[in-house]
């Protein structure tokens, strides 16, 4: 058995490394290298990767090496007899939940507002507010929403979330459905995007949505840059609407240089580092998976190319 490891911009060796350790009987193979098409049986992509795996004929799975598999549904000529695997990394999973934590946090403390008082000397004390006063809204509610809704409701923080199918979760006012979207937006005063892309969700973050949220409130990005209408936000932002907003996900990535969220003063950015899925912690989850296709079992992750997720 081998294994395709095909992940653009992310180094080999440290992979190749914890896999060799987790799988060690396995044959692994960096892209372009393969060996023989007909003993790979798994392949581990990130990037435009997935239609060359039609060339081998005992492929068995393709695993995305990050939460998200866009990349992978979007190219309709791939192998579509083969299952397609988002990894459930507990790294990349506590990784997220800290970005999102320290974001939250910076709002809800009021941080922007005292870097920019530092930058003219101003010392101003400003109102401040509790946690169960802040209510906080999870837009999608997968494994990744659940567990900041986990972590920010041990603070004390107020949460709702909201989800495109019915969901119950303690201590999370659930919101589900396209009808209940806004009256959930309506009541968000810090926004969490953590949603799949799916044609459903694409440009979710729009004038409207954007609109139905409270005056003054912020938003966290961390879904896929195809959720945002950036131009929308831009306009919600210079209205006053939307005090600030925190993007580590772009429509365009790297981000150009000449965008104008490098330089708005109410936007933050980071290249797309929310959560790195770590070889260390990654790879017994990879053997895992591929234990369990060869056995025929029960797979966590295994996506419906019909819903994106």
């Amino acid at each position: 058995m081998s294994l395709i490891f095909a992940c653009q911009d992310v180094p080999p060796a440290p992979w190749i490394a914890a896999l060799g350790k987790a799988l060690p009987e396995a044959e692994i193979h960096v892209w372009p290298d393969h060996g023989k098409v007909e003993e790979v049986e798994f392949a581990l992509i990130w990037g435009p990767y997935a239609r060359e795996m039609k060339r081998f004929p005992n492929l068995k799975a393709m695993m995305s090496l990050g939460a998200g598999v866009d990349h992978i549904l979007e190219q309709v000529d791939r192998p579509m007899h083969v299952p397609v695997v988002r990894l459930i990394d507990p790294g990349l999973k506590t990784g997220m939940v800290e970005y999102v934590l320290y974001n939250v946090l910076r709002y809800h403390r009021r941080m922007p507002d005292f870097e920019q008082q530092q930058k003219k000397a101003l010392w101003i004390e400003r109102s401040q507010a509790t946690p169960s006063e802040r209510r906080i809204g999870i837009l999608g509610l997968g494994e990744i929403g659940l567990a900041c809704a986990e972590a920010l409701n041990r603070l004390g923080f107020d949460l709702i979330g909201w989800s495109r199918t019915k969901k119950e979760i303690l201590d999370v006012g659930c919101f589900y459905g396209d009808e209940t979207l806004k009256p959930f937006l309506s009541q968000s005063s810090i926004l969490i995007c953590l949603l799949p892309l799916t044609p459903e969700t694409e440009g979710i973050l729009n004038k409207a949505t954007l609109a139905a949220m409270p005056a003054g409130s912020y938003l966290i990005n961390v879904g896929r840059g195809g959720h945002l209408v950036e131009g929308d936000l831009l306009d919600a932002l210079n209205s006053g609407h939307i005090a600030a907003a925190t993007l580590d996900v772009f429509r365009e990535e790297p981000l150009p240089k000449d965008h104008p969220f490098w330089r708005h003063p109410n936007v933050t950015v980071t290249p797309h580092i929310a959560a790195l899925t770590l070889p260390q912690t990654a790879a017994p989850v990879i053997a895992d998976i591929i234990e369990r296709v060869r056995a025929g079992r029960k797979v966590p992750g295994m996506i419906d190319p019909a819903v994106g997720y």
